[in-house]
């Protein structure tokens, strides 16, 4: 037992190495390796590098990062690997840092850029989770739906067919008296003929103009007084039900409704802070007006 466990634990390892290295180099690694010197008593210190600490805030970051199915495993799995990939991390700044990388000209004008975006995004958040409450989501919600035209849904059943002539057989047994949805089950070749030919309610633009126009015609009860042709075949309709669509609820459309309103904030915060600011543009061109040629970016391999 403890053989095979010792061979799984390596396992893991290697497989978290291989992810690590691929999200190595990028801004949310850079924030999980700037850790304070002194860990708080709620985040403690779980290993240390030739004195600096990795706390358990540090592993619970890198192990927000992993893509699935890497971050579907107990963290408690993935512990070894996660705490050698941040001693790697430590490693390797310590060792850019005592080669006095940052003194590099190319390299601190990376690090300013990388402090800029991380003080943007910051900024932005603070800004974004001061503004948008939920009072306030709920509040703009409510208007997106007064404004939304409401639209009518019908419930429908339909018999499938291939050819026009099976169309018509079906169609001529449902008027003698045959319950729509036993001749849909017996006769309809489409995915919804287990069901009677039942495809729920809809709105007019989810179904294929021929089918919609032909099923919003009819009212509760009525059925089509011939097949409809479609890309898919022969159609049978019968209408059981019509009615205004529901409004989504809140709950299933708020991503979209903070979406919106966090756009709306950010134009908002630019256009404040480019009103009280004074900006400068000036001709960027070289003497001659000839420009440095820069070779396009290689894809990834």
């Amino acid at each position: 037992m403890l053989g095979g466990h010792f061979h799984c634990e390596h396992a893991v390892t290697r497989l978290l190495n291989s992810v690590f290295l691929a999200i190595a180099i990028t801004a949310l690694s850079l924030s999980a390796q700037a850790q304070p010197d002194k860990a708080a008593a709620s985040d403690p210190v779980v290993a240390r590098v030739n004195g600096q600490p990795i706390t358990r805030s540090a592993v619970l970051e890198l192990y927000g990062q992993l893509p699935p199915p890497m971050n579907q495993i107990p963290v408690e799995q993935l512990l070894p690997g996660i705490i050698s990939e941040l001693t790697a991390r430590k490693l390797i700044g310590e060792a850019a840092e005592k080669s006095k990388l940052a003194d590099d000209p190319a390299v601190k004008l990376q690090l300013q850029n990388a402090r800029e975006q991380v003080l943007q995004q910051a900024y932005l958040d603070r800004k974004l989770k001061a503004e948008l409450t939920e009072p306030k989501l709920k509040a703009r919600y409510e208007e997106l739906i007064k404004a939304q035209p409401q639209q009518e849904e019908v419930h429908a059943r339909h018999i499938l067919t291939a050819t026009e002539a099976d169309a018509k057989a079906a169609l001529e047994e449902v008027k003698k008296g045959t319950d729509f949805a036993e001749v849909s089950k017996k006769r309809s070749t489409g995915p919804t003929a287990a069901t009677g030919g039942d495809l729920g309610f809809f709105t007019k633009d989810k179904m294929v103009p021929e089918f919609a126009e032909a099923a919003f015609a009819l009212q509760p009860g009525q059925v089509s007084e011939k097949p409809v042709q479609s890309q898919f075949g022969w159609h049978v309709i019968k209408v059981e039900a019509r009615r205004q669509a529901p409004a989504p609820r809140f709950e299933d459309v708020r991503e979209q409704v903070y979406e919106i309103m966090s756009q709306e904030v950010i134009e908002k915060t630019v256009a404040d802070l480019r009103q009280a600011a004074k900006i400068e543009e000036f001709d960027w061109q070289p003497p001659g007006g000839q420009l440095p040629k820069i070779a396009p970016a290689q894809p990834k391999k």
